[in-house]
């Protein structure tokens, strides 16, 4: 699957819902209001680096999962924390999955606090 496969925002919140309840998956973000959005919407499993050491969290990951979602602002600065991570994550053998992030480029969202929630469902959104 990649980004294309999301028919819709709804689609692409109901299989971020689904890959994070995998024991093995978990989902990578930035901060402490990402990770506050991420679980309004529903989706769990999720660590945000809120000022940890990158080898740090690297260590955390290493040890309970095999799957990343990586999910940083599409901004310059995510950008460089989505490639130290990938690369980080890949160089130890756990699978990266960028596919959520490319996603939201689609939608113009530059950062995943914003994520719009949905109202109900007619596909209006709630910022």
């Amino acid at each position: 699957m990649d980004f294309m496969d999301f028919e819709s925002y709804e689609d692409w919140i109901s299989k971020l819902k689904e890959q994070s309840q995998q024991p093995d998956t978990v989902i990578l973000v930035e901060g402490k209001r990402d990770k506050e959005k991420l679980n309004k919407l529903g989706i769990q499993n999720v660590i945000d680096l809120k000022g940890r050491r990158y080898y740090d969290v690297l260590e955390d990951i290493a040890d309970h999962y095999h799957n990343v979602i990586l999910l940083f602002d599409l901004d310059k600065h995510g950008e460089r924390i989505f490639n130290k991570f990938k690369y980080m994550l890949e160089k130890e053998g756990i699978k990266t999955d960028s596919k959520f992030r490319e996603y939201l480029k689609n939608l113009n969202i530059e950062e995943v606090e914003d994520l719009p929630e949905v109202t109900d469902g007619t596909d209006r959104w709630k910022f």
